[in-house]
């Protein structure tokens, strides 16, 4: 694996990009059909906390820490023995699959055990058995994720990332299918269709696994898989450390959707379809970069080759800003526009765009630190240093928390607290992993890295600057600035005004940023863009 290049990462980038672009855009119709059909009502934030509390443990076991801990491991024994490497997959999975069997049993157990015990309001009843129903769907989650890890190890990154197709195309069917029920029944339901939903999102990535280890695979050889073994001890010690900070931001999740419950009935709602296009540009070019670093990081530290290291770590640096910075100053300057054309329909209100507008227009600020957090984590797995981001992680976990309590009930600001608590949280924890790697490994931030932040700084602001001047006293667009002080809102309803809408505050602000970036030599920019 010595090829490995700033061309070869962003090679990786691209296909995790392109499949990740169809995956998102199937996951936008996914949210549309949820809007358009069940809106922003009680039931349906009830089911958002469902999901959201059924798959607190996907990021442990089947993403984030599993696949921290997984993939420098693997290349590790990957270096010194192909055919070990392949043995310890298989008691990676063998293991995993009988803690994932046991979590699931106790869990479900305890869930249906709290309703006699306890006797939940119906609105709390509700979620307990709707996270019951949901909950088998944390076995084939996790090993998608373990089978994408693989996958991504071989520099396969396209068919995971458009595996969530398969999901979001059975949840839109199961939506259009149950419009006629009653909201509350639909969402007992479908919590039913997300388990097979995750079973194909799985099925996906098996063919690609069963390629990569077709030449071992026999009845012997899985026979020999060795549950718990020595051999997955340093992982497994890893694993720790990484749940340890993953657990807490988990936790942390389970927590936001609650204190959004606080601040209103509908709150999860507004704060789950707007983190949904958060994460759109997060997925396509945050978690893009950032998913492609790690296997050549990890392979960079096995060498010993540390002038190598600090050049991809440089190159993801610059990369993330030039990507995340734009697409902030676009949230900004089009957010109220791109919720409604998405969302602004059927039984989602014009009261519901604008609360999801405030909460997406508070998510999008912590764009930047979320990506950098994630790449910082990844530069410390590489060195297998996994305590470093989980103590950060608790830190800032800590001190989200702490301001979600001042802005949900002393200041009383609503759901749109629970999104300023989680960017002003990411900030801090990006700023102590940068001091942290700082620290340990040298400094992180080149001349290059600062002569290309002001280059796409400039540019951000003019195009967000030239977009609001062109387009603020156009009928059909409403200013962002109107979004924070207005409850109601002259908001477009018909398909063809919102496009225009959003088309004329997205078209001059691309064409702005590239214009500028050619005249300031935004290279990071126009490099992404070819």
């Amino acid at each position: 694996m010595s090829d490995d290049s700033t061309h070869t990462i962003g090679r990786s980038a691209r296909s995790f990009f392109s499949g990740t672009l169809l995956s998102r855009i199937s996951g936008m119709a996914r949210d549309i059909a949820m809007t358009a059909v069940f809106g922003a009502t009680p039931a349906v934030a009830a089911f958002m906390i469902a999901f959201r509390l059924s798959n607190l443990l996907r990021r442990l076991l089947g993403e984030g820490a599993m696949q921290a801990a997984f993939i420098p491991h693997f290349e590790r024994i990957r270096h010194k023995d192909p055919d070990r490497a392949a043995s310890f997959f298989r008691d990676v999975s063998g293991s995993l699959a009988t803690v994932l069997v046991g979590i699931i049993i106790v869990v479900e157990i305890l869930l249906l055990a709290s309703i006699p015990i306890f006797s939940p309001s119906p609105d709390n009843k509700d979620i307990i058995i709707l996270t019951a129903l949901m909950m088998p769907g944390l076995f084939f989650i996790c090993f998608y994720g373990i089978n994408t890890a693989l996958l991504q190890c071989e520099k396969k990154y396209f068919v995971p990332s458009i595996a969530p197709i398969a999901f979001n195309g059975i949840w839109v069917f199961a939506v259009i299918a149950m419009k006629t029920l009653p909201v509350r029944d639909a969402m007992t339901w479908l919590a039913v269709i997300v388990v097979i939903a995750f079973v194909a999102q799985w099925l996906v990535t098996v063919p690609g696994t069963i390629s990569h280890l077709k030449r071992y695979i026999t009845i012997q050889w899985l026979k020999d898989t060795s549950f718990f073994s020595r051999s997955l001890r340093p992982m497994a010690k890893a694993l720790l450390l990484g749940i340890l900070g993953v657990a807490a931001a988990q936790i942390n999740n389970g927590l936001d959707a609650l204190f959004a419950r606080a601040a209103s009935a509908e709150g999860p709602a507004f704060l789950w379809f707007s983190l949904r296009l958060q994460q759109l540009p997060l997925a396509l070019f945050g978690i893009a970069i950032t998913g492609a670093m790690l296997p050549p990081l990890s392979r960079a530290i096995k060498a010993k080759d540390m002038e190598r290291y600090h050049h991809f770590l440089d190159f993801g640096i610059r990369r993330c800003v030039a990507m995340m910075l734009p697409a902030t100053l676009l949230i900004i300057v089009s957010g109220v526009s791109a919720v409604n054309v998405i969302y602004g329909r059927g039984n989602f209100s014009v009261e519901d765009t604008i609360m999801t507008t405030r909460c997406l227009l508070a998510y999008s600020t912590g764009l930047i630190p979320i990506t950098l957090v994630i790449l910082f984590s990844s530069a410390f797995y590489a060195f297998k240093n996994y305590k470093t981001p989980a103590i950060t992680t608790v830190i800032a976990v800590i001190i989200n928390i702490l301001l979600n309590m001042i802005f949900v009930f002393f200041l009383k600001w609503g759901a749109v607290s629970i999104a300023i608590a989680t960017s002003i949280s990411a900030w801090i924890n990006a700023a102590l992993l940068a001091y942290n790697l700082k620290k340990y490994h040298g400094n992180i931030i080149s001349k290059k890295a600062i002569t290309s932040f002001g280059a796409v700084a400039i540019a951000g602001v003019l195009a967000a600057t030239v977009t609001t001047l062109l387009t603020y006293h156009l009928p059909w667009n409403i200013p962002w600035t109107m979004v924070l002080t207005y409850e109601i809102l002259p908001l477009p309803r018909t398909m063809l005004i919102q496009c225009l809408a959003f088309l004329t505050e997205a078209v001059p602000f691309t064409i702005t940023l590239v214009a500028v970036a050619f005249i300031v030599k935004a290279r990071d920019i126009l490099d992404i863009l070819h």
